[in-house]
């Protein structure tokens, strides 16, 4: 093959991507209709988040006191900047199946950006509530309030997610910059309503 056999499949080539891309173009736009808002964060339907939340509040042991005590022993331990130790606390609250706990677990899992688990104890805090599965509608507020003292006694996780929502938003900063951070991490969790 010579030079013109070079020149040949060069021009073959361009016209090969000339063609796919008009051809790409011309799908996408035949097909282009407003796109309907979808929520930010979607998960499995209701009616199998719930579901999984019962099963999985069978293996919480029924021993309310017990759990309310650990609770109280978190909440102390927060206060006084004992993050971790407060950390623990929750948890084992959580094995009685206390709803605050599991609510303040899955505050404690988005802050961590560990979604998947933030929604099980989300859903389980939903349904020892609300056995029907229906998120009560002051649960977003305390969990804003939640989200605000765990990272008061977190002040390296305030920085991430402070620095992560300031590049989007550059013109916020002091309580609009964390008000906002907070609000990012409650949107990771779906909210659980049929």
């Amino acid at each position: 093959m010579g030079e013109d056999g070079n020149d040949a499949v060069g021009w073959l080539v361009i016209v090969g991507l000339v063609l796919l891309a008009v051809a790409l173009l011309t799908d996408s736009d035949s097909d282009s209709k407003p796109a309907a808002s979808k929520p930010a964060v979607t998960g499995p339907p209701w009616e199998k988040r719930v579901e999984i939340a019962r099963k999985l509040l069978k293996y919480c042991i029924d021993n309310a006191e017990t759990g309310e005590e650990y609770y109280q022993e978190a909440e102390r331990r927060l206060a006084t900047g004992m993050g971790f130790i407060a950390d623990k606390s929750i948890e084992r609250a959580c094995v009685y199946g206390h709803w605050r706990a599991l609510l303040y677990l899955a505050v404690i899992r988005a802050i961590n950006r560990k979604p998947d688990e933030a929604m099980r104890a989300f859903d389980k805090a939903v349904v020892k509530v609300n056995p029907a599965g229906i998120e009560p509608d002051d649960f977003r507020p305390k969990m804003f309030g939640m989200a605000l003292a765990w990272l008061e006694a977190h002040s390296w996780q305030v920085k991430v997610w402070e620095d992560s929502i300031g590049r989007g938003h550059p013109g916020l900063s002091g309580a609009q910059l964390r008000a906002k951070a907070i609000e990012a991490i409650i949107e990771t969790i779906p909210p659980l309503k049929p």
